[in-house]
């Protein structure tokens, strides 16, 4: 109650939206820039490129004192998404950009290393394409596009890319600009929701129907069994599309 004392945002900061990774925690302010504080060993918190100070453990360091990050010249964000030790923000321009870790691919700039601030180019997940929301798993990030499909990058060793394998993508060139990337949710389905997590993908469809995919090893997917789906694509036993119930 009264004893549980709020975050200091900043001199007349309120926040609009808030998000919560392994061990970070980050904060889409009412002016539109973000805020992050917590465990930031891999740049998470996006405050510098030789910056793994954790944020929010001693005093002095929220409020005024913590760095809004800087998205880019003259962009903001409109909602942002924590991964286990990545952060990712759909910003102004319906450009995508993340953040911290990216040893899977999972901040999609095609190469292995962390991104301690959020990379000068946003992710290309399309020739013409934009995204319109995005989710961050543990080591995997997906965002629903504007013509209303998915496509995900980082880590695939379960199958929550729903690419039918295990090959990891966003770690390489020119591995998710490609359409044939896109989640194949079946014969004339679209996405309306989407959320992602440790190792398994979850959408909602434009049927109001709900798929999942990834790791099942609890039971996750909601599909009677333990089985994983999307990482495998042989011949006779295609786990996505309208074969994922």
């Amino acid at each position: 109650g009264d004893n549980l004392t709020t975050v200091d945002l900043g001199t007349g900061r309120t926040a609009l939206g808030i998000t919560a990774g392994d061990s970070h925690t980050c904060a889409l302010l009412d002016n539109a820039s973000v805020k992050c504080w917590g465990y930031n060993f891999s740049g998470q918190l996006g405050q510098g490129v030789s910056d793994t100070d954790t944020r929010g453990d001693e005093s002095g360091e929220m409020g005024d004192s913590l760095t809004a990050i800087n998205l880019g010249s003259g962009r903001t964000a409109k909602s942002i998404v924590a991964g286990g030790s990545h952060t990712c923000a759909l910003l102004d321009d319906n450009s995508s950009k993340c953040w911290g870790e990216g040893e899977k691919g999972q901040v999609g700039q095609e190469k292995t290393s962390d991104d301690r601030v959020p990379p000068t180019l946003s992710i290309t997940i399309g020739t013409v394409r934009t995204a319109t929301a995005i989710t961050a798993g543990d080591a995997h990030t997906c965002a629903i596009l504007d013509n209303s499909s998915i496509k995900c990058w980082g880590l695939n060793d379960s199958g929550q890319l729903g690419q039918g394998n295990t090959f990891n993508l966003g770690d390489n060139a020119n591995e998710i600009n490609p359409s044939s990337k896109i989640v194949d949710l079946g014969a004339g389905r679209t996405v309306g929701g989407i959320a992602a997590g440790d190792a398994h993908t979850c959408a909602v469809l434009d049927n109001a129907s709900i798929k999942c995919w990834g790791g099942n090893a609890f039971g996750q997917l909601g599909l009677g069994d333990t089985n994983n789906r999307g990482d495998n694509s042989s011949e006779n036993s295609s786990e996505m599309g309208d074969n994922l119930p």
